[in-house]
């Protein structure tokens, strides 16, 4: 276990943050392992990437509640040298993941038509991402678990242990997805030719579920070897406990709200894609999104990390005023490193799509779009590193209330400028953009306010140990 109360703010960022962007670049390796081999199989499975990269992304949302909000609590009562606590609230939020997985993913079978058509999708597309996402259902348990492990880790000061995991299992993903997406033909002493694979999207399935599966398996069983005598593998601690379970909802909620809403709002606006491109433009918002984009949106999460971590340990220390300066300092890191890939994006847009797909009609429409998000990068490392920092240090529901709207102003901003005005793909590319530069103005307003130190104040009333009774509510350490 590492605090960084007693460390130099910019290393202690930079020192966490090395490792966890190296761990969310592996982990967005499965996405780019999605986009290369379905990229080979064909049209129709490339398109269907579009598709149930949003339903992941919603999926996500429910995710992030619980891995956001134990991450926050755990964080915080290490700082305040209460170990103990620390890890039934990692116990808490793991049991909360088996309370929601299974109604969640029963009712996502049963409607899984009706979401995909909610986007747009017809035919083919469709049923190709129905055959991926039904795969993956049945390995939720270890895509819920996985980053509440990852989470709960880096709120520990370990953020090279998660990119172990992620090695581990890009490495596993990559060669399944080899084997089980493409088909191969091999000859065998004695028996002749052996045909194997070939399976493309529900290949690439199998693929990510038995890779995660393995990941948090691991991950659980290198956390109860290291801190099983702390009560992780005490029962007890997997029964409710009312009091952990709300704070990592109060911190969770909104912070998931927002990601589960962005991806609603993002199957309308896809809706609106298709309109403006057919199909296609499935293919291409996910070779841009999630091949490329989402390169440069792993190293802001990296950032975000060490930044969230450094600011609950000063929270739960009672150091509030260095919570303040661990979010000007990553922000500061993160606009360096967003610059550096938002001019490489805005420079060699079809370059980099040329490498998920050779479809000409796909790669124009993805070429165009990663050339006006490259102007997102900036304003996406103000927004997400100070909302970081404010959710470590427990504040999270007015960062909400600010994303929250900026987000929803996308679908009929998108509808707007795409159908009324005639703009076409160009007018839904100009309101995502609109909608980075919203937010990252609000969120920066918000944190310099600071506003946000009251939710953080009220947070330390559930951190234990000694630190939190030396200092009453509403005091300052400098």
């Amino acid at each position: 276990m590492r605090n960084t109360t007693k460390e130099p703010i910019a290393w202690a960022i930079a020192s966490l943050s090395l490792p966890a962007c190296l761990s969310f670049l592996l982990q967005n390796a499965y996405h780019v392992n999605d986009a290369y081999f379905l990229g080979q199989v064909g049209r129709d499975s490339m398109n269907g990437l579009g598709l149930f990269m949003m339903v992941s992304i919603a999926n996500f949302g429910f995710i992030l509640t619980l891995a956001r909000g134990t991450q926050s609590l755990l964080a915080r009562r290490l700082g305040a040298d209460n170990p103990e606590g620390a890890f039934k609230a990692l116990a808490q939020g793991l049991s909360l993941a088996l309370r929601v997985v299974v109604p969640l993913v029963v009712l996502e079978w049963i409607f899984l038509p009706q979401i995909l058509a909610f986007m747009g999708g017809e035919g083919a597309t469709v049923d190709r991402a129905t055959a991926y996402l039904q795969v993956i259902f049945l390995f939720m348990p270890f895509l819920f678990a996985g980053p509440i492990l990852e989470f709960a880790f880096q709120g520990l000061g370990d953020t090279k242990t998660p990119m172990r995991l992620q090695i581990m299992a890009v490495s596993l993903n990559t060669l399944l997805n080899w084997a089980l997406v493409l088909p191969h033909l091999v000859v065998l002493p004695f028996i002749g030719e052996v045909g194997f694979g070939g399976y493309g999207v529900v290949g690439a399935a199998v693929a990510t579920g038995c890779s995660r599966f393995a990941s948090s398996t691991i991950g659980f069983l290198i956390m109860a070897r290291r801190y099983g005598d702390r009560g992780l593998l005490d029962p007890a601690n997997y029964g409710i406990d009312v009091r952990a379970v709300r704070e990592i909802l109060r911190v969770g909620i909104p912070a998931g709200t927002s990601t589960l809403l962005f991806a609603l709002v993002s199957m309308k606006v896809m809706d609106v894609m298709g309109g403006g491109g057919g199909q296609d433009a499935y293919g291409a918002y996910g070779i841009g999104f999630r091949g490329v984009e989402s390169i440069s949106f792993m190293l802001v999460l990296g950032i975000g990390v060490g930044t969230s971590t450094v600011a609950a340990h000063a929270v739960g220390a009672g150091l509030m005023d260095r919570a303040r300066r661990a979010g000007h300092v990553g922000v500061g890191l993160g606009s360096i490193v967003m610059l550096a890939t938002g001019t490489l994006m805005y420079l060699y847009p079809r370059q980099l799509a040329g490498l998920y797909t050779g479809e000409e009609a796909i790669l124009a429409i993805a070429g165009t779009y990663i050339a006006t998000m490259a102007f997102c990068q900036v304003p996406q490392a103000v927004e997400m590193i100070y909302a970081d920092a404010m959710a470590g240090a427990g504040s999270s529901a007015r960062t909400a209330a600010i994303t929250i709207p900026g987000n929803i102003l996308r679908w009929p901003v998108a509808w707007y400028l795409a159908s009324v005005q005639g703009w076409g793909l160009r007018g839904v590319w100009y309101a995502i953009l609109g909608s980075c530069l919203i937010k990252a103005v609000g969120v920066a307003a918000l944190f310099l306010s600071g506003r946000w130190m009251k939710a953080a104040e009220h947070g330390r009333l559930f951190v234990g140990g000694a630190q939190r009774e030396d200092l009453p509510i509403g005091a300052t350490r400098q």
